[in-house]
């Protein structure tokens, strides 16, 4: 029988010769990939112009026009870059908005009439919360989302106080929300804590005896090396992570890290990276790469100690509180505007834009069009012949991750009070739960408590967000009807907490909600990008490229997809561009080096193509 050691020299000497032969030819694929990249663009005089100027932060002229200090600008979709354009003094702007509102995927469902009333009956539809270390906006990573509230809070406290954008705390985990996979409850028969599950054997837990006790924290060892250089230097430590950019999540776990970790068990592999992927992401997420995965999980980086907030009484006040600026600086917003195509003017240095608003064609020429629309729905308008075939593969190729989140109501909060008071199942602590997520291998896979009750009264009905998948977990909800939705989860709901939910839940489609983005047309594929096999190293740079006079914003635009940061962070660099192109770069290094953009940092060297 081999010895462990011959075993593993045995594995080096197989897969040296392969790494090395995978090297070479990532090499030649990178030099093909350059050439190709070369030869498309080597007619573009806009795409090697803007490049000569837009990477010099000290160009004043520009040989071939004059400053244009009041570009007309279109905005495809409301977002920050509006904010920003006020800023630097652009006054001739447009915002064509799909929906009848603002926020996109930034959306809070309302169940009373009143929003700002105090009963607090609403769920985040869209993004949740917003992380910040206390005391270290340096590390804060949505650092620029809180100086955006500072700064609208600022702008609007004379004439629209009621526009004010309040955070309170997000309780992000907490020890007595519930861990229930497998049918496996305790000893007693009482269902057990995230606190008591962890430290469960796997026997306890239900899994085979196959996956070691320490599984979950191979998953934190796979990631270390790569988040210590991201904390070192991010843009450096990001082009460090775009080295693996070929693997998806499962590979690279398969593939490079267990070997390494766990030489003589390559049969147990799968049953493990599987257990992992059941306990940290949606059912298939790791499919995605390697590069996007782990940029998720470094949000959640544990080297720092993370808090989280959220806006008091939703989300939506903070997309709402850029509409006094709009209306103050007459910019033009149209709602219910749907654009269906981007043509070049015959001189080339304007696009017009055409849109269909309840029905009725428009259309108008501009400097510069910014396009925020998530990509789904960019796929299906008609663009310039004269892309790049790298922008046309990004908008072509780049997925969208399918979630879906249903939210109950009931008359009275009872998830907060102790099973032993309410008569639901009992857990292995019997405290009541005040934020925090209970997780499950039951459809409903994750369920959120809200912070939002803390302090109020424990009488008067409360809403939960009964149930949050991903991925697989999400599609398994998409084809029934909302009705079915709210009693699938409820059945979850029973099997975690017991009757007393089912006594308790108010039913009707005006007191529950469920909404999957996967089937919503203001994003057409899912609620946020997800980023596949060298998509990242590739493909990232030539999303983010502007060509044509249209400059690309949105999450799916940034590293930090799926985030508000991400969008926020685009809308900075769109309007850098903006402001380069047209030779103002005076104003940018004066909005560059506002209090607004103190914490801003674009990355932008990390990305080929760009």
């Amino acid at each position: 029988m081999l010895s462990s050691n011959f075993q593993l020299f045995i594995i080096i000497v197989l897969i040296l010769p392969i790494l090395s032969q995978s090297k070479d030819s990532a090499q030649k694929f990178e030099r093909r990939d350059e050439n190709l990249r070369k030869r498309a663009h080597i007619k573009n005089y806009y795409y090697k112009d803007y490049h000569k100027r837009i990477n010099d932060d000290n160009i004043k002229i520009n040989p071939r026009s004059t400053p244009n200090e009041n570009p007309k600008i279109c905005i495809i979709g409301a977002g920050t870059a509006a904010l920003l354009l006020k800023e630097a003094g652009i006054k001739d702007v447009t915002i064509l908005e799909y929906q009848d509102r603002v926020g996109g995927r930034v959306r809070t469902h309302y169940f009373t009439d009143n929003p700002d009333d105090d009963k607090r009956l609403y769920g985040e539809i869209g993004a949740m919360r917003l992380l910040y270390v206390d005391g270290r906006p340096d590390l804060t990573q949505d650092q620029l989302v809180f100086d955006t509230i500072d700064y609208l809070n600022e702008y609007n406290k004379v004439d629209n106080p009621e526009m004010e954008i309040k955070t309170i705390p997000f309780i992000y985990s907490n020890p007595n929300a519930l861990y229930y996979y497998n049918n496996q409850k305790d000893q007693n028969g009482k269902i057990m804590t995230k606190n008591y599950s962890s430290t469960a054997n796997v026997a306890q837990l239900g899994y085979p005896d196959k996956i070691p006790d320490n599984y979950l924290s191979f998953y934190d060892e796979a990631f270390a090396p790569f988040f210590k250089e991201l904390d070192q230097n991010f843009t450096n430590g990001l082009k460090a992570l775009e080295r693996y950019d070929q693997y998806t999540t499962y590979s690279y776990l398969k593939e490079v890290f267990l070997p390494a970790k766990l030489p003589t068990k390559w049969d147990d592999y799968d049953e493990i990276i599987k257990a992992i992927e059941m306990n940290t992401m949606g059912i298939g997420e790791f499919k995605f790469g390697f590069v996007d995965i782990a940029m998720e999980e470094y949000t959640f980086n544990p080297n720092y100690n993370l808090s989280w907030k959220t806006i008091d009484k939703g989300m939506q006040r903070f997309p709402n509180a850029f509409l006094p600026l709009i209306r103050k600086e007459k910019y033009t917003l149209k709602y219910n505007s749907e654009v269906y195509k981007l043509e070049k003017t015959e001189d080339g240095e304007k696009v017009k834009v055409h849109w269909k608003s309840n029905g009725t064609k428009e259309s108008d020429v501009f400097d510069r069009v910014v396009v925020t629309a998530p990509l789904g729905c960019i796929r299906h308008w008609d663009l310039p012949s004269t892309l790049s075939y790298d922008k046309r593969r990004a908008i072509r190729e780049f997925d969208y991750l399918k979630a879906g989140k249903i939210f109950l109501q009931f008359k009275s909060r009872f998830w907060e009070k102790s099973p032993l008071e309410t008569g639901g199942f009992q857990t292995t602590s019997n405290v009541g739960i005040v934020g925090g997520t209970s997780s499950t291998d039951l459809p409903v896979r994750t369920v959120v408590y809200p912070s939002y009750y803390q302090g109020l009264p424990e009488v008067g009905p409360g809403v939960l967000l009964a149930s949050y998948t991903w991925d697989y977990d999400a599609a398994r909800y998409s084809p029934f009807t909302e009705e079915e939705r709210f009693e699938l989860a409820l059945k979850d709901i029973v099997s975690l907490h017991g009757d007393i939910a089912r006594k308790e839940w108010i039913p009707g489609k005006e007191n529950n909600k469920a909404h999957y983005w996967t089937n919503d047309k203001t994003v057409v594929g899912g609620a946020y990008a997800k980023y596949g096999v060298g998509q990242v190293k590739y493909l990232m740079g030539a999303m983010m490229r502007p060509e044509d006079c249209i400059h690309w914003a949105g999450e799916h635009t940034d590293i930090h997809n799926a985030w508000i940061l991400g969008a926020l962070n685009s809308g900075v660099r769109v309007v850098k561009e903006i402001l380069q192109e047209n030779l103002m770069n005076d104003k940018w290094l004066k909005l560059k080096n506002s209090r607004l953009l103190k914490y801003w940092n674009g990355n932008l060297d990390a990305y080929r193509g760009y």
